[in-house]
């Protein structure tokens, strides 16, 4: 009889490298759902788009009529009403979409395990459809840089953005395993490689473990 396939969900706070945590056990051989792929492909669909613009007003459009992320951001993370707003909006039909992707994924013969990288996992109650939970533990000064050079976020923005999600401590301890993502790539790899080989190759899900 053929085991059930995981789903392995990955959370952790912004720029923690959940992404590239996510693109490591990819390489290993599992199938990824990005979350916030599917969140930003339905902001520009027409029913949600007309939902976005008939609340917040057309000058969130750029000039081919697209909504313009960074200042739809403006506008919802500045008021936690607002994003609780936009998230009823999007929410249930990106659930609904992740979900069918996981049917769909289990059902092809190739698929080993599969990875849920969404910001708001907790947030969303997607954890409930997870196996198993790994959360990305990095220190906040490494997020900051990082937001800083690729995002070019301002000051401060990180620190905002997370006052609308759900603690870092909360996070952490509701995961099955903790990854250390503090030090060189090489040695989070090794973690995720020791993931791997103790919880998707091996097949065994026992007590819950760290690596510091």
């Amino acid at each position: 009889m053929k085991q059930r396939i995981k789903v392995i969900g990955i959370t952790g706070g912004i720029a923690s490298g959940k992404s590239t945590i996510a693109k490591m056990l990819e390489s290993l051989g599992a199938s990824v759902i990005n979350a916030d792929e599917i969140c930003h492909r339905l902001i520009n669909t027409k029913s949600i788009s007309q939902k976005i613009i008939n609340r917040w007003g057309d000058h969130i459009q750029d000039k081919y009529g697209r909504i313009e992320r960074h200042k739809l951001g403006k506008i919802v993370f500045a008021n936690k009403k607002e994003l609780s707003a936009l998230n009823k909006m999007i929410h249930p039909e990106a659930i609904k979409r992740i979900k069918n992707r996981i049917t769909k994924l289990r059902n092809q013969s190739t698929t080993v395990a599969i990875v849920l990288d969404a910001a708001l996992l907790v947030e969303s109650d997607l954890i409930d459809i997870c196996d198993i939970t790994l959360f990305v533990d990095t220190r906040k000064n490494t997020c900051k840089a990082r937001v800083k050079n690729s995002r070019k976020w301002p000051t401060g923005e990180i620190t905002k953005r997370e006052k609308f999600q759900s603690s870092l401590r909360e996070k952490k301890k509701i995961a099955d395993i903790v990854i250390c993502n503090n030090r060189y790539q090489t040695d989070t790899l090794k973690q995720v490689k020791d993931f791997w080989q103790q919880f998707i190759t091996k097949k065994q899900f026992g007590e819950k473990h760290g690596y510091n």
